[in-house]
């Protein structure tokens, strides 16, 4: 039976913003009770904890790690100390839309290149590159599309930019990807200068209302954005609960097997109902209908229901709705919404 209007604001599915349903395991949730003794203090040593725990987990030099909240923070930080004004960033035209923004902060100007089908062109991001370009920026797998680009193009964008153009590669969704041809950024990192990548604890490990972020790079680069970081930007409860959820690979395994599982039934799903979907290596899967009017109308339809997910009014997305996986029921629920929207349209 469908939710009525009436009682979507108490039992509505919200399914908007890309956070992990299951959010953190048992022992990331006893680190954050078990802080609560200890937040009269600044965590003076919490970035190198923190930098100390992500290396151990991912095999990486810690020394090449720099901490801050969430990975918007770590961007910001790069577009500041790496764009003057008239400098150029370019990105996906149909990327990260926040990437943009990076730019505009620093009287830089984005520079968008296209894509196809919603997927990174890495040619027409080296045919947008020019003498002015200071950053390429592009996240992989892209949100809200879903999409990635794979190891060997990758490389050949790398391969094809001046060394003094920067590369930030944001994985904020990595740990989902199940694509064989996928490469972890890192290894591309340690082959180079002017290459970082970008990751977050918002995602696979349920915590993203503590707003944790990290990135690895070149030496120079992890020196320079630490200076003109904030000071103490991890907290003494993020720190506790980030060590205990790199710990606990029981739930970070159960997470990446049950997202993976949900989204693609969820995806043929919707496929039986003729509705048409990007396909995606994230926590997200990204509806494309057959035009604006019609994305609106689902829109407003699941809405009426209880289902809130994000309708993308702008640009070549302005057709489309992005849908993060909620639990086996929720999803099922929102298929049945969606069945019925069908039904209701003839």
């Amino acid at each position: 039976m469908l939710a009525t209007p009436e009682s979507a604001v108490s039992d509505g599915i919200f399914i908007a913003s890309n956070e992990s349903v299951y959010g953190p395991g048992e022992k990331a949730q006893a680190a954050i009770v078990q802080s609560a003794s200890r937040v009269e203090r600044y965590p003076e040593d919490g970035t190198r904890r923190l930098a100390g725990a992500i290396g151990a987990r991912f095999s990486l030099d810690p020394d090449k790690i720099c901490c801050g909240f969430g990975s918007d923070d770590l961007l910001a930080r790069l577009a500041r100390a790496y764009l003057s004004p008239g400098d150029e960033l370019v990105h996906p035209r149909h990327g990260y839309p926040k990437i943009a923004n990076y730019a505009h902060a620093n009287d830089a100007v984005p520079v968008g290149a296209g894509d196809s089908y919603f997927t990174p062109d890495i040619d027409a991001i080296l045919n947008s590159v020019t003498e002015r370009t200071r950053i390429v920026m592009l996240a992989n797998p892209d949100n809200p599309a879903g999409t990635y680009v794979g190891d060997s193009e990758i490389r050949r964008l790398h391969a094809g930019l001046p060394s003094d153009v920067l590369l930030v590669l944001d994985s904020a969704y990595a740990e989902y990807v199940a694509a064989e041809d996928y490469e972890d950024p890192a290894r591309l990192v340690d082959e180079s200068s002017n290459v970082v990548m970008t990751r977050t604890f918002s995602k696979v490990f349920g915590l993203a209302g503590l707003r944790i972020g990290w990135l690895f790079g070149p030496h120079h680069i992890v020196d320079s954005l630490t200076r003109i970081g904030i000071t103490f930007p991890i907290s003494v409860t993020a720190l506790a609960a980030c060590e205990a959820a790199l710990e606990d690979r029981i739930h970070f395994e159960h997470v990446v097997r049950e997202n993976g599982r949900v989204r693609e039934s969820f995806v043929g799903r919707l496929g039986t109902l003729g509705i048409q979907t990007i396909p995606s290596q994230t926590n997200f899967v990204l509806v494309r209908f057959a035009d604006d009017q019609e994305a609106l109308s689902a829109q407003t339809f699941l809405e009426e229901h209880g289902v809130f997910a994000r309708r993308l009014a702008a640009g070549g997305f302005s057709r489309c709705i992005r849908f993060t996986m909620g639990t086996e029921a929720e999803m099922n629920t929102c298929v049945g919404v969606l069945d019925a929207w069908v039904k209701d349209r003839g």
